[in-house]
């Protein structure tokens, strides 16, 4: 490989992660689940936003002040394969894993409307006993 060839692939690699953006946030809303308090609620969704961060390739806050203390200069990668739209879904899909396996209300995808009523086949009799034999008084 050239010398010169190298300042420019590097270049190259730099400008192309600088493209991919890390979600800062869900996308999705949660609500506390019904035996937690707000309290719960909001140092649950702090854990559970470091960890879809994590996820993503991104770093959590916690990471970073142990890389700070050991005097790295580099915090962490980013996979520049992915979109920022495949990021976010990624982002979120662990975070409502999160959210949701520390008992809170996660979004449900599908249809919200009640399909009709089934029809019953043509040759459908509703049962009704026998009736009684005659003869027989309780």
């Amino acid at each position: 490989m050239k010398p010169r060839s190298v300042p420019l692939l590097m270049a190259a690699a730099l400008v192309v992660g600088a493209c991919t953006a890390m979600p800062s946030s869900p996308s999705v809303m949660v609500l506390p689940g019904s035996s937690k308090t707000l309290d719960q609620f909001l140092g649950d969704d702090h854990n559970c936003r470091q960890f879809a961060l994590g996820q993503v390739g991104g770093v959590s806050s916690h990471q970073a002040s142990n890389t700070a203390a050991m005097g790295s200069s580099a915090v962490g990668a980013s996979n520049s394969s992915d979109s920022g739209d495949s990021a976010q879904h990624q982002y979120d899909a662990a975070y409502i894993q999160c959210m949701y396996a520390s008992g809170h209300r996660v979004p449900v995808y599908g249809q919200m409307l009640a399909a009709p009523p089934a029809t019953p086949p043509a040759n459908y009799k509703p049962y009704s006993p026998p009736p009684a034999p005659q003869g027989y008084a309780p």
